[in-house]
């Protein structure tokens, strides 16, 4: 049986665990060969179709899709994009005929070692083999993503953007580039995404997706940074509504701030930002 992976959409996440999980059981694990998001949705959700369509060329049986959300119902914020609302959902609804998709979580939690369970059964039909694999595994579902190491620099910009987009530099436009080229040191939110999360809960604005918790987060968090000097919310196409979110977490910055949209031409905004920065 051969599974097909993502290597996008906060794969560094839930892979740790369900990789070598997987390929203990004996299955064949597919990576999608080097794609291009083309199609105009969600430009994080345009990799991930772009990828998704290359591993059932590649003829896999399952797509290995993570829910970034949970059982979460909400109409606030992000749940108004519909791919960030429902990933899975949403592939099904725009490429029909995809192989069927294992949704996994994107946080890993001993908790989900019954999910595992169930799952591997169901792949393999095999309880014994799925019982000594996660026994040998399992301990992986305390896996915790490395945090960004910032360099220390006295024009630091902090980044906010969706957490899709921070851990995937293919849809960050070059920032971190035209940044050093404009003489600034980029600063990405430095703790891990459940402390984002609380941060982001103390922001005066109602949400409830765990991706917009961390983009307000990150905001909340990098504006508290004494060496962080300014702000950039990074804006990709198709992101609608997360800019409106930006505005409002931008009112309550008391740093220089930028709201920066992938594809557009950043120099104005990168050079007045450097003055603004100064040092």
């Amino acid at each position: 049986m051969r599974i097909g992976l993502l290597d996008t959409w906060l794969a560094g996440r839930y892979l740790p665990f369900w990789e070598p999980y997987l390929e203990g059981l004996g299955l064949e694990l597919v990576r999608p060969e080097p794609v291009e998001p083309s199609l105009p949705i969600f430009l994080p959700a345009s990799l991930v179709a772009a990828q998704a369509s290359n591993l059932k060329a590649q003829g896999v049986d399952y797509l290995l899709i993570p829910d970034a959300q949970g059982d979460i119902q909400s109409e606030r914020g992000g749940a108004q994009n519909p791919w960030i609302f429902d990933l899975g959902a949403s592939l099904a609804r725009y490429l029909p005929g995809l192989p069927p998709m294992l949704r996994v979580p994107a946080y890993l939690s001993p908790d989900l070692v019954g999910f595992a369970a169930e799952v591997g059964q169901t792949l393999t039909k095999n309880p014994m083999l799925t019982r000594r694999v996660l026994d040998k595994t399992q301990y992986l579902l305390q896996h915790t993503p490395p945090l960004p190491k910032n360099p220390s620099s006295n024009r630091s910009v902090g980044i906010a953007t969706l957490p899709m987009v921070q851990e995937d530099p293919r849809l960050q436009g070059g920032l971190v580039q035209a940044l050093q080229k404009a003489g600034l040191s980029p600063f990405w939110p430095d703790i891990p995404s459940s402390r984002l999360r609380e941060e982001g809960r103390r922001v005066e604005i109602p949400l409830d997706l765990p991706t917009d918790l961390e983009f307000a987060g990150a905001s909340r968090y990098l504006s508290r940074l004494g060496k962080v000097r300014a702000l950039i919310y990074l804006m990709v196409p198709g992101s609608d509504p997360i800019p409106n979110l930006a505005r409002k977490l931008a009112r309550r910055v008391q740093k220089p701030y930028h709201i920066l949209n992938v594809g557009e031409d950043w120099s104005e905004a990168l050079a007045k930002l450097a003055q603004q920065v100064g040092v």
